[in-house]
């Protein structure tokens, strides 16, 4: 039996509304799966915990 392995996920990123939808849409054109959440230091985003190291390398490439 195969059981479903829970994938962990990492921040990358914590800024206002309009940096985090930018940054949310680069990383959604490389293929990689965002999900956001309000805090009260702005818009966290996190990745899988494999897409880290390309996540990264997009957000400081283009910011």
């Amino acid at each position: 039996m195969i059981k479903s392995k829970k994938m962990s996920r990492v921040n990358v990123f914590v800024g206002s509304p309009w940096e985090a939808a930018s940054v949310k849409s680069l990383l959604n054109d490389a293929y990689i799966q965002v999900d956001s959440e309000d805090n009260k230091h702005g818009i966290l985003l996190s990745v899988p915990s494999e897409y880290y190291s390309a996540a990264i390398r997009i957000i400081g490439d283009r910011i």
